[in-house]
């Protein structure tokens, strides 16, 4: 029998830790962002509603079993992504650590003595981009665009629902290939290399791959029409993004920032993008605060 998501986070825990595990037992995933694990300190809970505490201490042999648990007790396996701050189980749940870090050339060569847990939960809204489509989608054509916004306002999840519906059509748009970088493996969430979230069936997927390297592997393997990726900042990503536009490929993309003003002035000036999709969380995560739209020599503000 599968494992409902509920289920699954359930057996990461030790069942020493009975508290938060009568806890997910009984409540719903679909209130709940985040489960925060500190050493020698109550659990936390972040939930839409509320934080709540789950009053049991964890211990360090807890805090290992459950590392271990993550990584299907095969840490050395994980270890390039432990080494990078993260992990993403089955699910698409995103786990952050922290501890101690052992440094080689100012470059981090191993994490050990993990002290703190962040287990981001992962929720799929499907349906939550059709609104927004129908603003940026023009008679079945789609044009670079970018989603913007600071973290936690819903750009990973707006983004999958979108790359869902770009990649299966929808109403009379047909449907498009899309190649998508998962560096962190948060969107579609592959297990044993099948994704576990929808993301359409014309979307082929390369995770754990920095941005830019990737970008420009599926251009050479995959003739995508649409490229999508999570968060993009570092140079080389801006390089990888060039390449792509001088390449034919259109742009689907996410980036942290408050406003337009937040953007590289290179990517403006460039006129890359027809789309600026401004996000916020004023009533929920993934509400649009602003568009943005290229008209002949300006960017207009559109919505």
């Amino acid at each position: 029998m599968a494992f409902t998501n509920e289920q699954e986070l359930i057996s990461y825990f030790p069942d020493s830790l009975y508290e938060i595990k009568k806890y997910l037992r009984t409540h719903s995933l679909e209130d709940i962002l985040e489960i925060r694990l500190r050493l020698a300190k109550p659990i936390e809970i972040k939930k839409i509603s509320g934080d709540v505490f789950i009053s049991q201490i964890v211990t360090n042999e807890e805090m290992i079993r459950i590392v271990e648990n993550l990584c299907n007790h095969s840490i050395y396996a994980m270890q390039n992504c432990i080494n990078q701050g993260f992990l993403t189980i089955k699910g698409g749940h995103r786990v952050g650590l922290s501890g101690t870090s052992v440094l080689c050339q100012e470059e981090m060569k191993n994490m050990k003595e993990i002290s703190s847990l962040n287990i981001r939960v992962a929720h799929e809204l499907k349906g939550c981009s059709n609104d927004l489509l129908k603003i940026i989608y023009h008679h079945n054509h789609f044009e670079n665009t970018l989603l913007l916004s600071p973290p936690g306002c819903g750009k990973t999840t707006i983004l999958r629902d979108m790359i869902r519906n770009i990649s299966d059509g929808f109403e009379e748009n047909q449907g498009r290939t899309i190649a998508l970088v998962d560096e962190r493996g948060e969107i579609a969430a592959s297990y044993k290399g099948v994704p576990q979230n929808e993301i359409g069936i014309r979307t082929d997927v390369m995770s754990y791959i920095p941005k830019w390297l990737g970008m420009k592997m599926m251009i050479r393997s995959m003739s995508p029409d649409i490229l999508a990726t999570d968060e993009i900042g570092e140079a080389r990503d801006y390089l990888a993004i060039l390449d792509a536009v001088h390449s034919g490929v259109k742009l689907l993309l996410t980036m942290h920032g408050e406003d337009i003003e937040d953007i590289s002035q290179e990517l403006l000036q460039k006129k890359i993008f027809k789309n600026i999709i401004v996000l916020t969380k004023r009533s929920k995560p993934g509400d649009v605060k602003k568009v943005y739209q290229w008209e002949e020599s300006q960017y207009v503000l559109s919505c």
